[in-house]
């Protein structure tokens, strides 16, 4: 009695290669993964030699380190976004806007630009400005003695 097993069946229903990532995927090590090797070494140490504190502490250090540095690429990516690039242009520039309530339109130098909620601010003095209320934006006089 012959017995054939058809391969695209196992294949398919094998868990072991279930979760397997293509390796272009998986190819960078990320602090998750670190944590992993790291708490994966820490169970399987000898016993009778265990890791030496000046070796978990270098250990613990390169993980904070890479936690902060992965800290500094999110807030660089959110603050290099090509809007806020555009809307920093306009710092040193002059601009006017009618603030809520008035009918006469205010005018100042762009200190910064800021972000809330979705929402871009110019900075003027104290004030944050609205983009949406600015009305004017031009270059700021220069006095010639």
């Amino acid at each position: 009695m012959s017995s054939w097993v058809d391969v695209t069946t196992v294949s398919k229903n094998n868990s072991i290669y279930n979760n397997v990532k293509p390796f272009e995927q998986k190819s960078v090590l990320g602090k998750d993964d670190f944590l992993r090797i790291l708490t994966t070494q820490l169970a399987h140490q000898d016993p009778s030699s265990p890791l030496q504190d000046k070796d978990f502490i270098a250990q613990m250090a390169t993980f904070s380190s890479l936690e902060q540095m992965t800290n500094l690429n999110n807030a660089f990516d959110k603050f290099s976004s090509t809007q806020m690039s555009q809307y920093a242009a306009a710092i040193g520039k002059e601009v006017s806007w009618t603030p809520d309530g008035e009918t006469a339109p205010k005018t100042g130098v762009v200190n910064g630009v800021s972000n809330q909620d979705g929402i871009y601010f110019y900075i003027v003095g104290n004030e944050k400005v609205p983009m949406a209320k600015v009305t004017e934006i031009k270059q700021v006089a220069t006095e010639t003695k």
